[in-house]
């Protein structure tokens, strides 16, 4: 959290509030598996435990957001966080059963990208992205992914 209000003064940036508008389909993870998350090349990996939530993006319009080889981006959100991030929604689709975001989040853009150590602890990187911080967990999210299933509210 200090680092990234650090990150915001170096920049002389103001962080955004934004909110995910679009909704995500979610599944636990029932045995230990490994989640590459790409966005038109590799952006991290990370392991979910069982329990763990692995967690696909959905565009406003419902739609899987993929990039241009058609990877569907997923990633893992741990068991003791996804019920303070997510609440239940109707449907699912292959990927899991649907939720939508019951927060907002703080978000910095980084237009030159970015590399950084996720929570989770893996590299995690973007030619173009923002910072975002979640809670107390700050991570990086693809600009594309961001601006398809986040709105600034403030």
């Amino acid at each position: 959290q200090t680092e990234f209000a650090a990150i915001a003064r170096a920049f002389g940036a103001r962080p955004v509030q934004a909110r995910k508008t679009g909704l995500i389909a979610a599944r636990q993870a029932t045995e230990r598996e490994s989640v590459e998350t790409r966005w038109n090349g590799e952006e991290t990996t990370n392991t979910a435990e069982p329990g763990d939530w692995i967690v696909t993006s959905l565009s406003a319009d419902g739609k899987v957001l993929r990039d241009a080889a058609g990877n569907a981006n997923s990633y893992v959100i741990r068991s003791d966080s996804f019920p303070t991030l997510y609440k239940p929604a109707k449907g699912e689709n292959e990927f899991g059963r649907l939720h939508a975001s019951s927060s907002t989040v703080d978000a910095l853009h980084l237009p030159g990208g970015f590399a950084i150590i996720g929570p989770w602890g893996k590299p995690q990187t973007a030619p173009d992205g923002y910072l975002v911080r979640n809670g107390t967990d700050v991570y990086g999210n693809n600009a594309e992914t961001f601006t398809a299933s986040y709105e600034v509210t403030g």
